[in-house]
């Protein structure tokens, strides 16, 4: 059931995969997992769905997770475990979207804390430029050695020919280049930055179409493109 096996690090992985789907080179979920196929999910695993064509708004692993944090146009969520005593946390935690408190050590609300070998899983949606509702869920591990193994969309050799179709998807995400963090080594901190309700959630600071010159020095420190980016938006 997996849509591709991976680490989606950028907007710009999850829009080579959607397009992957849309042309049939990789396979959107149809349908809900089943509980072996829960079981199987793993470091890599990564998940496309069309809203419309699964029946499906929101994804159902079967594990337990914390409130979610914004990661640039990701929310990211780190994997719970324990209990105790009913909860609305414990109801509605395999969802995708846990809203509620979390503690900035290794306890939890109601009895949940960290699991220590746990997954990491990050969530990406967007509305194409004709009305699709296209979700991405992947999952990967918070030690190093095993996220290093990971290949990320942008660049596999398998996906180098795909090229989003012009006008498909929309340009603020096309053209995203902020990562997340590969790897969380502690509690994750308090909530990022939430835009306002007018303001694009994709905003991040304009290009620099031109050379630098070598003087004078800039005022302001310019963030590095992202290596894996270059090649599939010129």
């Amino acid at each position: 059931m997996e849509t591709y096996n991976g680490l989606v690090r950028t907007p710009a992985d999850a829009i080579i995969l959607f397009e992957a789907c849309r042309i049939g080179l990789l396979p959107r979920v149809q349908r809900r997992l089943s509980e072996k196929e829960r079981q199987s999910i793993k470091s890599g695993s990564v998940f496309v769905w069309d809203e419309r064509e699964a029946g499906m708004r929101r994804w159902t692993d079967g594990k337990s997770w914390s409130a979610s944090r914004v990661s640039g146009s990701f929310l990211t969520y780190r994997e719970m475990e324990g209990k105790r005593g009913g909860s609305n946390f414990d109801k509605n935690a395999n969802r995708d979207g846990v809203q509620g408190a979390e503690a900035e050590d290794d306890g939890g609300p109601d009895g949940y804390r960290y699991k220590p070998d746990g997954l990491m899983k990050q969530s990406f949606s967007i509305t194409t430029n004709n009305g699709q509702h296209l979700h991405l869920i992947s999952y990967f591990s918070r030690t190093a050695s095993q996220t290093q193994t990971l290949m990320q969309p942008t660049n596999d050799p398998q996906l180098r020919h795909i090229r989003p179709e012009k006008g498909m998807y929309p340009e603020s995400t096309v053209h995203e280049q902020s990562t997340i963090p590969a790897v969380t080594r502690g509690p994750m901190s308090s909530p990022g930055y939430v835009p306002a309700a007018h303001q694009s959630p994709y905003a991040r600071p304009g290009h620099y179409p031109y050379p630098q010159q070598p003087w004078p020095p800039s005022p302001m420190h310019t963030p590095p493109q992202h290596p894996g980016y270059g090649p599939y938006y010129q």
